[in-house]
């Protein structure tokens, strides 16, 4: 868990097993993030322009949930939007995921967290979440006892928790 100590030094202090968790889910995500189409023949000039991304709401749901419509009634619209911020919002979510990654990659069993980090594992947690939790069909705060014993339902309390001390701490 996050804790604040003394100066606003940051600190997370993880068991091991909650380090390998955490390990896993990291590596299960940046999978998830890799871009199929990111070299395969893409247009060079479209690529320089950032013009080069997908235009179409990805199959899965919890990349479907990460990178939504920008415009629900107009297909060309979204189309568009899609095609002009994907890759940077791909690109902004391997960032943060890649130093939480590192930061657990340097644990100790109580590492010290900048504050930089600390807004890439909120982004990184919050990510996570979001694909765990339409894995399990949570759609609001009613259906996250639905099942509560679960292993999947274990494990998002156990990441809303761990979000939940990083925003306690950085307050």
């Amino acid at each position: 868990m996050f804790k604040s100590g003394l100066g606003g030094k940051l600190t997370l202090k993880l068991d091991p097993a909650q380090h390998g968790v955490l390990s896993q889910l990291f590596d299960q995500m940046a999978e998830l993030l890799e871009d199929p189409d990111s070299e395969n023949g893409s247009d060079p000039l479209a690529k320089l322009l950032n013009m080069s991304g997908s235009t179409q709401i990805s199959e899965d749901p919890a990349l479907a949930r990460l990178f939504p419509d920008g415009y629900t009634g107009d297909e060309h619209a979204s189309a568009d939007f899609r095609r002009f911020t994907e890759q940077d919002l791909r690109a902004q979510k391997i960032a943060a995921l890649s130093v939480a990654r590192e930061t657990l990659s340097e644990w100790t069993g109580k590492s010290s967290v900048t504050p930089q980090q600390a807004q890439h594992w909120l982004k990184a947690l919050n990510d996570l979440r979001l694909v765990l939790g339409t894995r399990l069909e949570i759609t609001d705060d009613a259906d996250r006892d639905h099942d509560s014993e679960e292993p999947g339902m274990h494990l998002y309390n156990y990441l809303t928790y761990l979000q939940g001390t990083l925003i306690d701490a950085l307050s």
